[in-house]
């Protein structure tokens, strides 16, 4: 017997709905995750840019980054 055809013997031996429903959105979220994304060149470089900040130290805490993105916003919203 096959991996899949066990997953499905087991999965019909399940009667309460909202296991189902649990196990059904489970595999929704893992198939969209499995899908391919491609990026721009732009977001590429703008991810290697943040990395490379990074990894030399140049990181603020989250606390001072909802402080700047707050006051970034009632700026943009004037």
């Amino acid at each position: 017997m096959s991996l899949k055809s066990k997953i499905l013997s087991r999965l019909d031996t399940i009667q309460d709905q909202e296991t189902l429903k649990e196990i059904h959105d489970w595999l929704d979220a893992f198939l969209e995750a499995d899908t391919k994304e491609t990026f721009e060149s732009g977001e590429i470089k703008a991810v290697q840019e943040g990395y490379e900040q990074y990894l030399s130290g140049n990181t603020i805490s989250q606390k001072e980054a909802s402080k700047q993105f707050e006051k970034w916003l009632a700026e943009k919203e004037k």
